[in-house]
């Protein structure tokens, strides 16, 4: 039986990462609100938002019924970029990961995190499934704030996906002077479905979208991380092992 994958579905696995905000806010109450120059970030944890977490959209779909406040700031980051992850999330798109790029500048956002809004994200990401938590360096610029000496960052555990043998950067983040092509999530979704399925493309992913879909996109999984390339951890100056 062929499945039927509703257009909001199809809508959220092409949509990643998801529309950034025009500036720097204040994730409050389910919305974002301006962000004060002189906003308060003391006692606050700073966690690079490498992929979809940097948007309004998914920080309201991770702490629906949770009273939160959550400041974003919007940094640029030398010498790495963002790229999709040898993984699947369960809404069908590819995730994100952060790669070494010498040369390369790339757009971070950083949400600073409270105890129990850090211990959410961790089960958003499935820490110790499929990313890691490391506290790392990372040589970042703002116009108008201190930057972090060290922030946390949540690290793909099955590495770098890779096509035709190189990592693939998030077309949606902006960056400059970047080593790696750069892909749409529904372009890269396809090559992805050329390479490792058949028959329609949106049957093939819905197929693989949600707990009915869960054997089918483990599978993808399994297939895509054998062609992955693991990054040493090293190359972000890592300050001390994996924290989880």
């Amino acid at each position: 039986m062929t499945a039927v994958l509703d257009p909001s579905i199809l809508a959220r696995a092409l949509g990643y990462p998801y529309p950034a905000h025009p500036a720097e806010y204040l994730f409050r109450d389910g919305r974002a609100e301006p962000l004060a120059t002189d906003y308060p970030l003391d006692g606050l944890t700073p966690v690079i938002a490498v992929g979809s977490n940097r948007a309004p959209d998914q920080l309201a779909r991770k702490y629906a019924g949770w009273d939160v406040t959550i400041p974003v700031t919007r940094h640029r980051a030398h010498d790495v970029d963002v790229v999709y992850a040898a993984h699947m999330a369960s809404y069908g798109a590819i995730p994100a990961t952060l790669a070494a790029s010498p040369g390369t500048v790339v757009e971070l956002w950083i949400t600073w995190l409270d105890e129990a809004a850090l211990a959410r994200m961790d089960a958003t990401e499935a820490v110790g499934v499929n990313y890691d938590r490391f506290r790392v360096s990372i040589a970042f610029e703002h116009d108008e704030r201190p930057v972090p000496a060290s922030v946390l960052l949540y690290v793909a555990r099955r590495g770098l996906l890779r096509l035709d043998e190189q990592p693939i950067a998030l077309a949606a983040i902006p960056a400059e002077h970047r080593r790696y092509e750069p892909a749409a999530m529904g372009d890269l979704l396809r090559r992805v479905h050329a390479r490792h399925g058949g028959g329609a493309f949106e049957d093939w992913l819905a197929a693989r979208i949600g707990e009915t879909g869960r054997t089918a996109r483990q599978v993808l999984v399994e297939s895509l991380a054998a062609d992955a390339h693991v990054a040493p951890l090293s190359l972000w100056s890592v300050d001390q092992a994996a924290e989880r």
